[in-house]
């Protein structure tokens, strides 16, 4: 007999519907709380063993930086993850927002919304 957990919530994951079925297993497919799909087992559903799509392996590492300055690009709000990275939406000086991820600004790689590049080509 087969479950039907489409609908019910584990940790911070969200079944959408059946991924695929097996004859040892039914794959569920997920949305996890940071807006994430992932395919997950029942059993790893209901045991507790998979809790989100793997975010919250990385949350404890991202650095908040809501509010830091990188260059002309303030940090308003986090948007997601991209690989391992967090990615934020900043607001530039020129007035232009843009996505940047973290390892980015905090590495000195990114510090405008192109804008300064712009400006630099222009005047020198």
């Amino acid at each position: 007999m087969r479950m039907n957990l489409t609908g019910q919530k584990f940790n911070h994951l969200t079944v959408i519907e059946v991924a695929e079925k097996t004859p040892r297993a039914t794959i569920w497919r997920c949305i996890c709380d940071c807006g994430n799909e992932t395919k997950v087992s029942t059993n790893d559903l209901t045991s507790g063993h998979k809790k989100s799509c793997g975010c919250l392996k990385r949350k404890p590492n991202a650095k908040d930086l809501r509010g830091q300055r990188f260059g002309r690009l303030t940090v308003w709000k986090r948007i997601g993850t991209v690989g391992s990275r967090a990615l934020w939406r900043c607001k530039c000086d020129c007035g232009n927002l843009t996505s940047v991820r973290s390892i980015d600004l905090l590495s000195g790689n990114t510090k405008s919304c192109g804008c300064l590049h712009k400006h630099f080509a222009i005047y020198h």
